[in-house]
């Protein structure tokens, strides 16, 4: 059976009016001779400005900078600061202009900030207490006219959080294949588009004459007897992904500097499922019969497109597989029955992304599937929620359009609402993570990733809607764990230095501790020794399933000791070469284990990725020719280690044995370069 797929747009406001009172001015109903777009009306009035979330606060002590309390009446104003609002804080660092700096256990939205802000100010010793805001290159505020009716993309409530992700990361050389109607001419989208492919086979629903060609441009989705306009689908769905910023003109999208491949496999009044399935496949760079080999293969793919069926079709899980197989995220709409999720293909298939959609509130939409198979929840829009909204239409998302309705004409601009339009906010974001993790990023981790830092509906969604809102900013920043208020270990206090990442440590199983007279201890500045290091690394490779040899691979570790699974593993997976000495292979597990061998260590347990260290070593005690100089670098420039700061010089210390705190950092840190 052949079933025929359509776009999910619930509906295709197509430059309805957006009155007073909010974001855009009125949007013309057609364009004339003296207005060939909606930019040449001026918006009325700007939205209001949110203020970033920050997980930085600087805290000024009374006496000044140097007095021998400083760091304790800052740790104690930030613990119970932090204690209100169920978080934890600690100090991180100094600055040379006074004051202390104190970090969050997440990052702080508008009104948390300045509650934690005002019990700061209030404690007896503190002088002044500021946000330590996060500032951008002024690129990054978009000077594009109508990004402030993009809610979408910067409002606290439902959306993105995309500002504070630009700052990071605007999806440079990523590649998003867009698998819908086609595409129209578009100032904000042709220097972003490469070239794509028409899939759509049947000549009558193709509506050019010739079926499969080189030519994937939208010529016009409308439907005798159901629907007499054209919805420009595809073009919208670029739009959001991808459009141009900070060219005064428009909107900008979610990766703007990422590329667009717009393979068209919809046409008049939908597309054949076989058609969406080999554009698929040739996206991610497949050889589909017939057509040529695409030179410019997606890491992300973008399926707003789907029919009602209620199990994945052979030929769709096929053509999915394929593409995640070649490192192809696959980001599909849950669709707008207003369902179960798993009635709806390509939603009900393995290895999809599939999205539901959110309104502005931040609840389900009305319109959105919902269920098990939701993996995660974007801006959709929703207007059906009149209520006291003076202008519903404001609560779709804006994005690129054209002002034809049989045919293409001029370019312009809609609002529309959708699943469709909410799918194209994850690619996007799975973009911008592809271009900053770089090409050993797989899909799994991206949904994994999106998963981990999605934040909870404002409205509950009792019926299922994946991990939550997407969150830009979180997915690209840190990891989103929130450290418990109670310590899981009884020698370490929830004001300590490394504290979240002890406690990350035992919430994940990395790390059980030890437990004395019904105490769990952690002993956070003990050495950690070369066995308990092959514990740590096989729990956090997930303990995988494996069978440890009958004969050790070092001679001096015994089969029936402790650890010897995870050091033998260790071996096996090429993370520790050990020694050889007088023909004898050693690993030395009692030895503390120093600095630069957990260098070596943590690079080859991130998959020993390529890397050119730089010609000046960023340590000042590290030479560029000595032992593990490579994996010492990789460290700092991801972040993970960031040294000590002596007398104006960067210290790594390079022979110095771990103490089990600085070591759950490490792998803290790991963990998020390697999500």
């Amino acid at each position: 059976m052949t079933h025929h797929f359509r776009p999910f747009a619930a509906v295709a406001i197509c430059l309805a009016a957006v009155l007073a009172n909010t974001t855009l001015a009125a949007l013309p109903a057609q364009a004339d001779d003296h207005l060939d777009d909606i930019r040449r009306t001026p918006p009325r009035a700007a939205a209001p400005v949110v203020a970033p979330a920050t997980d930085q606060f600087i805290v000024g002590i009374k006496g000044g900078p140097g007095i021998a309390s400083e760091a304790a009446v800052t740790s104690e104003a930030a613990g119970k600061a932090a204690g209100k609002l169920d978080i934890a804080a600690r100090n991180i660092k100094g600055t040379a202009a006074g004051g202390q700096v104190v970090k969050t256990s997440r990052p702080l939205p508008a009104a948390e900030a300045a509650a934690f802000l005002a019990s700061l100010r209030s404690s007896p010793g503190v002088a002044y207490a500021e946000p330590d805001i996060i500032m951008y290159p002024s690129a990054v505020a978009p000077n594009d006219p109508w990004y402030p009716a993009q809610w979408n993309l910067w409002e606290e409530t439902a959306g993105i959080r995309a500002p504070q992700a630009w700052a990071i990361n605007r999806g440079e050389g990523a590649v998003v294949a867009v698998v819908d109607t086609g595409i129209t001419s578009h100032s904000e989208l042709n220097s972003r588009v490469l070239p794509g492919y028409d899939m759509v086979s049947d000549v009558e629903t193709a509506r050019d004459g010739n079926g499969r060609d080189a030519n994937p441009q939208d010529e016009g989705d409308w439907c005798v007897g159901e629907n007499p306009f054209s919805s420009w689908h595809g073009t919208h769905v670029a739009g959001t992904i991808a459009a141009v910023g900070n060219n005064n003109k428009g909107i900008i999208g979610v990766a703007p500097e990422a590329k667009l491949l717009p393979v068209r496999a919809i046409g008049a009044c939908g597309g054949y499922a076989s058609d969406v399935a080999d554009s698929i496949i040739w996206a991610a760079g497949g050889q589909v019969a017939g057509s040529p080999v695409n030179p410019n293969p997606a890491r992300v793919i973008n399926v707003s497109v789907g029919g009602e069926e209620p199990l994945c079709s052979v030929t769709q899980q096929n053509a999915i597989n394929f593409a995640h197989k070649a490192g192809a995220a696959v980001v599909v709409a849950a669709g707008n029955s207003g369902e179960n999720a798993a009635g709806t293909s390509p939603a009900n298939c393995q290895n999809v992304i599939a999205v539901a959609a959110a309104g502005r509130d931040g609840g389900r939409a009305s319109y959105s599937n919902y269920g098990p198979a939701v993996d995660v929840t974007a801006p959709g829009g929703d207007t059906s929620n009149q209520g006291d909204i003076p202008n519903p239409y404001a609560e779709g998302i804006l994005s690129t359009s054209n002002f034809g309705s049989a045919s293409p004409e001029q370019e312009a601009y809609a609002l529309l609402e959708g699943t469709s339009m909410a799918a194209p906010h994850i690619a996007g974001v799975a973009a911008l993570l592809m271009s900053q993790k770089g090409s050993t990023y797989t899909p799994d981790m991206v949904e994994k990733r999106l998963k981990a830092t999605a934040r909870p509906l404002p409205v509950a969604c009792a019926e299922g809607c994946g991990a939550g809102l997407v969150d830009a900013a979180t997915a690209l920043t840190s990891a989103a764990y929130v450290a418990p208020s109670v310590s899981p270990f009884h020698d370490v206090s929830t004001g300590q230095q490394f504290y979240r990442e002890m406690a990350w440590l035992a919430q994940r199983g990395i790390s059980t501790g030890w437990v004395e007279d019904g105490r769990r201890l952690y002993r956070p500045l003990q050495s950690i020794n070369r066995d308990a290091m092959a514990a740590f690394l096989y729990r956090m490779a997930g303990s995988p399933d494996y069978t440890a040899p009958a004969e050790s691979p070092f001679d001096d570790v015994v089969t029936g000791q402790q650890f010897y699974k995870e050091m033998a593993w260790l071996a096996e997976s090429g993370i520790s070469k050990g020694w050889v000495e007088d023909g004898r292979r050693l690993y030395r597990p009692l030895q503390s284990i120093s600095r630069d061998a957990m260098a070596a260590f943590l690079y080859r347990m991130a998959g020993s990725p390529d890397y050119t260290a730089p010609a000046g070593s960023p340590f000042a005690d590290v030479v560029t020719g000595q032992q593990f100089y490579k994996e010492m670098a990789w460290l700092a420039e991801k972040g993970i280690s960031t040294g000590w700061v002596e007398d104006g010089r960067r210290l790594y210390r390079p022979l110095q044995a771990i103490s089990r705190d600085a070591m759950a950092a490490f792998l803290f840190r790991l963990n998020i370069v390697m999500e």
